[in-house]
């Protein structure tokens, strides 16, 4: 891991509810359950209040949605920290799968050096969820008992 992934890591775990789910997804957590992937980014997800809650926190802004036709989330904003990688916060990710719109549902919960991540189960699931080229490459990466 490298330690600028450390301490985005560090700073989202001092700014996220021990009491409220919430998840790290995306290549973190894949790295986080021991994956060899160096990831570029870090994809935090729970419902809107808890992310609305980091971002009053990190004196962030909110961004407009992305004009992206498979994910959308309320509200949505990115923060780095200086030193670290960029955090995106996803409040009520939806995913557009099979011609139409679905919350996120996770339903798994492995802590990890203090951080939430889905079961590897589970992240395959979601990868092929998510359907890029580039989840259903680590998705298929992975070999589950």
């Amino acid at each position: 891991m490298t330690p600028e992934l450390r301490l985005s890591l560090d700073l989202i775990r001092s700014i996220m509810p021990q009491d409220q789910p919430w998840w790290i997804i995306g290549s973190t957590a894949l790295c986080l359950s021991g994956v060899d992937i160096v990831p570029k980014d870090v994809d935090v997800f729970a419902s809107s209040a808890v992310i609305e809650a980091a971002r009053i926190k990190l004196n962030a802004e909110t961004m407009p949605p992305r004009p992206d036709g498979r994910f959308r989330s309320n509200p949505y904003f990115q923060h780095t920290p200086e030193g670290g990688v960029e955090i995106d916060f996803m409040g009520d990710l939806e995913v557009f799968s099979g011609g139409e719109w679905g919350k996120l549902q996770i339903e798994s919960e492995d802590w990890v050096d203090a951080l939430p991540v889905p079961s590897l189960e589970e992240q395959v699931r979601i990868l092929h969820l998510f359907g890029r080229d580039k989840d259903i490459v680590r998705a298929n990466r992975l070999v589950l008992p």
